[in-house]
Order: structure tokens, then C-alpha cells, then sequence
């Protein structure tokens, strides 16, 4: 016994279509068939299953066009075979346009078993098609959902560099709908200077594949430019062709913010806002091994401090030596160095100034603590000073000795703000 073949016959001929069934025997089926010949009739015998519907050209009130397009409305993808008592050929093209799979003449079905077995093999090929079509978008759909639910902006690109799909947190970040998105250049997205870097880093991972890493910065849809870290890679096709890039976007801008604090702080008193000791040193190295001479030094210590702390306690302590950093800021140009390097001293790096010049700054810090003064009130802020200039590296640890040193002497002798002028040359 062969394989079921169920047969749906439209046709209002009772004999015709016991001819087409007799046909049908030779393909060594097992044949279960219904006959139809109405539209009716035709849709209640659509509820049950069917391998195959061959239908009559026409009917008395009803046509295998009209039958066709109920089985096409119904969404069925059978093979549909015409048949007819006379064949013209612009009969047979206004069947096959309307989508009929084959065309025959009624006096000549031997082509009828061979027609039903090819189109039934196309039909099981377009439903694999289907079936994998719909097992692809759900899996799409899947992946789709998966990545909507990630906090990190993810994208892929064509070769040509064009977005083919993103996540929910790319499209917050540009301020853009997906729709938006889609089938546009990164040059319509992102900064051009930007899009210029990642294009050049994009057109580079599709020649050496592998991975990539590239920083920069983007205009985000919530307003500023956040510091970003794109990370790309090459996917491929079934093919093993290359089908474009796929890239995650890390939002680095607080842990960038976070860096440049901590290098602030690193090179800066907490307390006075101007650098430390560390960065002095540092510098002071920096000016020993370099080529910038003169170099002249100023050091500063804030007169009475131990006092003020102990009587007035160490808030009005940290403001004098707030107002002492400022003093020494507003003295000196923006390219010298002014640190606090101890408890109440400080010190000051003056790159290519000399005796002559290193006197007009003393003038400059004269009058900027005279000032400081009179805006404090009966809050009066002393300083003890040296400085001293060096003329080479070998000089300049000598240099800063001797400043120190007759700082202290300031300190010792009078214990008030007065200077003590470097030596002329």
C-alpha cells in the first residue's frame, strides 16, 4: 500500500473527477479524495488537511480563479493544478498568473502524477522555508528582547558601515528610534570627527578581523558628550562570509571623571586647592634635569600658625592658610609652580625669571598680601620669606636650601612678614 495522497477536486463533473483519480493511482498513492464544486462547498472541505487540490477551469457559478483565490486568502500554500476541456493560451497564462502551479488538459492527464510529485516536493521546500524563516525571527525576536534588556548600548553594522540593528540603551543614548537608526551611516549618528576614528578603526577590523578597542567621546541625547570605549567585532554570514560588525559601547565617563579626581588630588592639597609637595618635588626634578634657566625660588611660611591654632582653633588656622595660598597664586604667573609643602610652609617654582625679575614678583606678593590684608580686617595674615635663583641644575637643590634657609632667618629674627632680598648677582 503506498503513501496517503489527500486529493481536494473541484471540479462539478462527477466523472471527471473520477477520471482524475483513476489518473492519480499510477503515482502508486493511496488516495483519499473529496469532490467539490462550489465556494461553499469548497470552504468547509478546506477545514480538514490536503496534499494537493486540482480544480476544473470552469464551473457552472464557480471557476478554479475563484477557488484559488479563497485557498490564497486562507493564507494555503497547496499545489494547485488546473485542469480543462480546452486549453488557450491566454487561459493557461491567466492561471499561472493567478498563481496556479500547473495547467492541463482534461483528454490528456499524463503529466497530471508527475505535476502533483514535483509540486508537492516545491510545497515541502517552501514550508522548510517557512519553518525556518519563522524559527530565524523568533530567535531574532529572542536575541532582539535579550539585548533590549541590557544596560549597555550594543549596535551592528553592514561592511558598508551602515546600522542594521541596535538595543534599547543605543537608541537612549543617541536620542534616536531604532527606525531612525536603521540603514544610516555612522556619520549621521556620531560626531564627524568621531565617526571619521571609528570609521577608519572599522574599515581596519574588517581587513584583520580579530577584535577592537577605541575611546572617545559622544554627544549623548541627555545632554553633554559622555566619555565612551567602543568594542567591535566581526561577525560573519552562514557562508562564513563577513556579514558587518557588531559593537558594545561602555559609558567610561565617571570612572574618566573619577581618574582625573584622583589624579587631582594626587597632585594637589586638599586643604588650599594648590599643589602638593609630591607634585613640587616633581616638578623641581623636572626643572633640575631641563634646560630652563634661570630658575628662582620663593618660600613661604605662615607666621604664628601653632598660635592661631591653639587659641582660636584650627578652622581659623586652615583659613589663614587658604588665604595664604591665594596670596601666593594671585603674586605669580599661571606657568609657576605654588605648592604647599608642609604643615604652614610654602614654595614657589619661577621657570626663567631672575634676580632682577624675581624682585618685581616679591613686589607682585608684597602687594598681593597687603591687599589680602586689608579685605581680612583685623585678621592679619604674616608671612616669613626667602627665595634664592639658580642658573643651572647643578644651583638649584642649592637654590632651595638657601630660599628655606633664609626664610627662617625672616621667621627667627622678626617673626613678621618682611623680605629678605636675594644678593644681586
Amino acid at each position: 500500500m503506498g503513501k496517503l495522497l489527500r486529493v481536494l477536486i473541484i471540479e462539478d463533473s462527477p466523472d471527471d473527477a473520477e477520471f482524475v483519480i483513476r489518473e492519480l493511482k499510477h503515482g502508486e498513492w493511496e488516495i483519499h479524495a473529496e469532490r467539490v464544486d462550489s465556494a461553499p462547498a469548497l470552504e468547509a472541505a478546506l477545514r480538514d488537511p490536503w496534499d494537493a487540490v486540482i480544480s476544473d477551469y470552469v464551473m457552472p457559478g464557480f471557476s478554479g480563479l475563484e477557488a484559488l483565490e479563497i485557498l490564497k486568502g486562507k493564507g494555503l500554500d497547496l499545489p494547485f493544478i488546473m485542469v480543462s476541456g480546452k486549453l488557450g493560451e491566454d487561459t493557461a497564462v491567466e492561471a499561472m498568473r493567478a498563481g496556479a502551479h500547473d495547467y492541463l488538459l482534461k483528454d490528456n492527464l499524463s503529466r497530471l502524477v508527475p505535476a502533483i510529485k514535483r509540486e508537492m516536493d516545491d510545497a515541502r521546500v517552501r514550508q522548510e522555508h517557512r519553518r525556518a524563516e519563522t524559527e530565524l525571527r523568533d530567535k531574532l525576536d529572542f536575541i532582539q528582547v535579550l539585548i533590549d534588556t541590557l544596560p549597555t548600548p550594543i549596535f551592528y553594522n553592514d561592511p558598508q558601515g551602515r546600522y542594521i540593528g541596535c538595543n534599547k540603551a543605543f537608541e537612549e543614548l543617541i536620542g534616536l528610534k531604532r527606525d531612525e537608526i536603521i540603514h544610516r551611516s555612522v556619520y549621521d549618528i556620531l560626531p564627524r570627527d568621531l565617526a571619521a576614528l571609528y570609521n577608519r578603526g572599522e574599515a581596519a577590523l574588517l581587513t584583520e578581523q580579530g577584535t577592537q578597542v577605541v575611546e572617545g567621546s559622544i554627544d549623548c541625547a541627555r545632554g553633554g558628550r559622555r566619555e565612551v570605549i567602543f568594542y567591535t567585532a566581526v561577525f560573519r554570514n552562514s557562508d562564513d562570509g563577513v556579514g558587518g560588525i557588531v559593537g558594545a559601547l561602555l559609558d567610561i565617563t565617571e570612572r574618566k571623571q573619577s581618574e582625573l579626581k584622583l589624579r587631582h588630588l594626587s597632585t594637589h592639597d586638599m586643604l588650599t586647592g594648590i599643589y602638593n609637595r609630591a607634585y613640587f618635588d616633581e616638578e623641581l626634578e623636572r626643572l633640575r634635569r631641563g634646560r630652563i634657566f634661570p630658575v628662582s625660588i620663593v618660600m613661604a611660611d605662615v607666621d604664628r600658625l601653632k598660635e592661631v591654632n591653639d587659641h582660636l582653633g584650627h578652622a581659623e588656622g586652615d583659613a589663614l592658610l587658604k588665604r595664604a595660598a591665594q596670596v601666593l597664586r594671585g603674586a605669580f604667573r599661571k606657568e609657576d609652580v605654588v605648592a604647599r609643602v608642609g604643615g604652614d610652609e610654602f614654595a614657589a617654582l619661577l621657570p626663567n625669571i631672575d634676580e632682577e625679575l624675581l624682585q618685581e614678583a616679591m613686589d607682585r606678593l608684597n602687594a598681593s598680601l597687603e591687599a589680602n590684608n586689608v579685605a581680612h580686617g583685623l585678621r592679619k595674615l604674616s608671612l616669613s620669606i626667602g627665595s634664592a635663583t639658580a642658573h643651572d641644575g647643578q644651583e638649584l637643590m642649592e637654590a632651595w636650601r638657601e630660599a628655606d634657609e633664609r626664610m627662617y632667618r625672616v621667621k627667627k629674627g622678626r617673626g613678621r612678614s618682611e623680605f629678605e632680598k636675594a644678593p644681586a648677582a
